[in-house]
């Protein structure tokens, strides 16, 4: 029995969604430089886990499965860790999270030759590699990624110039002009001064969260408010007809007038006076129009005025 509750838990703390991602392909990320999907060796990227915006402190937020080769582009299907991330799976199917990232990638062989290179490339090409993690991201091509090759003891190669030039002289891969704050701006985001550009990334890629974990739930009570409002309108109204202060008619359209001011409404027919719904008065051929309404009611209408000419005993009766 105990073994069974494992596996029941162990089912529960996790989701699939049925939803592939492209992981990787050829293209020339934000650094300058880009992976060749040809010579990735899926093999080692085990476990094949990913975090939320590259932030491994928050724990492994998913595994990747399905993994398949189509092209140059590896796609995948996500599985979600429900237990750390209980509100991703449903970021993920939202559509907040549509676009993976590959991080700390271990470079085993590179290129610096132009004939590798595409345009728009002034960075190597890696023809040999694999990563430490896929991260699901809201926005693609390694804005938030730990974006330094490291090799396969974990050493950063920031500088690889003792065997390739990475980048030609100008560029930098920790440039990353569109994160460039001031000292004011790092401060209010609890930056130091020397915050890399990597730091700084992280700390914005969560403030993002935040907001859309916020508009989320500004919607939700929104929704939740609007709920209950018609709610209480309903119930004040199907009060007021129980208490014969009003037909259907007026009801119906109170319920249209009224629909956001429930309060308003209530003052309204806690006013009225229980009225007596007359039909047919003796003597007069009433149209059908006007049988079973109230005063009100066709005072609402504007049909008074012809009752009144037409049908005068209905209308004596009516007044009374």
């Amino acid at each position: 029995m105990d073994f069974c509750n494992v596996i029941i838990k162990t089912s529960m703390a996790q989701q699939k969604i049925d939803k592939e991602y492209c992981l990787t392909d050829n293209s020339v990320n934000v650094y300058g430089y880009r992976c060749l999907t040809e010579g990735l060796q899926l093999d080692r990227y085990k476990p094949a886990i990913g975090f939320l915006m590259h932030n491994r402190e928050r724990g492994v937020a998913v595994k990747w499965e399905d993994l398949r080769v189509d092209g140059d582009k590896l796609w995948g299907k996500p599985v979600v860790n429900t237990t750390a991330f209980p509100d991703l799976a449903q970021q993920i199917e939202d559509g907040f999270y549509d676009a993976a990232s590959c991080g700390k990638i271990v470079a085993l062989e590179w290129s610096d030759e132009p004939e590798m290179k595409i345009e728009g490339q002034p960075g190597i090409t890696v023809t040999k590699w694999f990563p430490r993690d896929i991260s699901i991201v809201d926005i693609p091509g390694n804005y938030n990624a730990l974006a330094n090759l490291y090799d396969e003891a974990d050493n950063v190669l920031m500088d690889l110039s003792d065997k390739k030039q990475v980048f030609n002289n100008n560029q930098n891969q920790n440039e990353m002009p569109d994160l460039n704050l001031t000292a004011e701006q790092k401060k209010l985001l609890d930056l130091k001064d020397d915050a890399t550009p990597e730091q700084v990334g992280v700390v914005l890629a969560d403030l993002v969260d935040k907001a859309k974990r916020t508009d989320k739930a500004e919607k939700d009570l929104a929704d939740l408010k609007a709920e209950t409002t018609t709610k209480e309108v309903n119930e004040i109204l199907e009060k007021g007809m129980t208490d014969k202060k009003l037909t259907k008619d007026l009801a119906d359209k109170l319920r249209t007038t009224y629909k956001e001011n429930p309060t308003g409404l209530k003052d309204l027919i806690n006013a009225m006076t229980a009225q007596k719904i007359v039909g047919v008065t003796e003597g007069e051929d009433i149209p059908e129009k006007y049988k079973g309404k109230s005063f009100d009611d066709l005072y609402v209408s504007g049909d008074l005025a012809d009752i009144k000419i037409n049908y005068p005993e209905f209308y004596k009766t009516l007044k009374k």
